[in-house]
């Protein structure tokens, strides 16, 4: 059996004691299909090259909220206490996990600036490995990282985002000032791996430089 059938099933199944009604196969099989990022249950069950077999294999999970909101609008005769698009989301995520079907990380967000700054948070080292060259050539302690701009691009092969921000620090008071902040711009890219929402573990391509405008002197 499918894990979009397996889906779908599970899906009916949790909200099967709706007062309005039952959720019917199709209508289950195509918010599964809009989860995993098609716009239709037929796209998904034609997709050849990144089968949802594949989803032990991701690293990241981005359940697509957008294009459920958008199938949702198209189908009709739902029940009307079925509940929210992020609930179910919800539903599904938690399912999938519990049943060992994928292990990583989801990222149930509709702004995604908001989950890829909390990955870098909890490593901001995948971005600082980059600056070391940078920090050398001040007399500061680097401590905060600031992502500012998060502008992100998904293609038929990936996801990437273009992340722009700062890293600051204390200047020892001790030596010559020479810079307290680095401006940064990282190019963060993952590979597709299943449907259109699962892909491989972040890639940062980073590069950056003091920042001029905090350089003085005088200090």
């Amino acid at each position: 059996m499918s894990i979009a059938k397996i889906c779908a099933d599970y899906l009916r199944h949790s909200n099967r004691n709706l007062p309005s009604g039952k959720l019917r196969s199709g209508h289950a099989h195509e918010l599964v299909a809009a989860y995993f990022g098609y716009k239709t249950a037929a796209a998904l069950r034609s997709e050849e090259h990144y089968p949802l077999s594949a989803l032990d294999e991701a690293y990241i999970l981005i359940p697509d909220l957008l294009n459920m909101d958008s199938r949702r609008e198209k189908l009709k005769d739902l029940p009307v206490d079925l509940p929210s698009n992020d609930e179910l989301a919800r539903q599904l995520s938690t399912f999938i996990m519990e049943n060992n079907y994928f292990d990583g990380d989801v990222w149930l967000d509709r702004d995604l600036s908001d989950p890829i700054n909390v990955y870098i948070q909890e490593d901001p080292m995948v971005i600082e490995d980059a600056l070391g060259g940078e920090m050398a050539t001040t007399n500061a302690y680097f401590d905060e990282l600031y992502i500012d701009e998060c502008d992100i691009d998904v293609t038929e092969y990936g996801f990437a985002a273009t992340l722009k921000g700062s890293l600051n620090g204390e200047q020892d008071p001790d030596k010559v000032y020479s810079g307290h902040k680095i401006a940064f711009v990282s190019h963060m890219t993952m590979e597709r791996v299943a449907g259109r929402v699962a892909f491989s573990r972040p890639e940062f391509d980073t590069d950056g430089s003091v920042d001029d405008d905090y350089y003085d002197d005088d200090l």
